[in-house]
């Protein structure tokens, strides 16, 4: 929940950037391979756009707050 939560949310969007790069690249080499699968590199693109987007989007770099162990938080019910 402490640091290893807050590095592993950096890392997923770092990952995420990396995979939004590689898309770039594979969708270009395959339109460079022939020009006649324009579609297919189109649908790369798209998948790994919106994957990497969603990694970008899961990760974050806030910490949870630590809470020591057997503390009980005061409920109201209301």
């Amino acid at each position: 929940m402490g640091y290893g939560e807050y590095e592993w949310g950096g890392l997923l969007k770092v990952l995420g950037v990396l995979v939004i790069l590689i898309g770039v690249g594979a969708a270009g080499y395959v339109v460079y391979l022939s020009r006649s699968y324009w579609v297919e590199a189109l649908v790369v693109f798209v998948v790994l756009l919106v994957l990497g987007a969603v990694m970008i989007s899961r990760g974050g770099y806030t910490r949870k707050q630590n809470t020591p162990m057997g503390r009980v938080e005061d409920t109201t019910d209301k």
